[in-house]
């Protein structure tokens, strides 16, 4: 009995671990659009330092919001570190 609690808590355990993670990682991007494309140039310019984003799109455009994202990740110097 005590060794099946002993794995329970353990696979638990585990579980609760692989859901710890960056919340904004972006992966790989979903979707080609226009808005996209755009998002994702004035992700990558903000990563640069030029802040750039189009606030009514970011607020009601999922693919803009989306490439914003991954464009500031994607450019992001500190993304790339080893």
């Amino acid at each position: 009995m005590t060794k099946a609690i002993l794995i329970l808590v353990s696979v638990a355990g585990g579980f609760i671990v692989a859901g710890c993670g960056n919340s904004e990682a972006v992966h790989a991007p979903i979707s080609k659009s226009p808005s996209f494309m755009q998002g994702q140039q004035d992700g990558c310019e903000t990563a640069n330092g030029d802040y750039t984003k189009n606030s009514d799109l970011f607020q009601t455009n999922t693919d803009y919001h989306d490439g914003w994202f991954y464009g500031r990740q994607q450019c992001n110097p500190s993304f790339h570190r080893k």
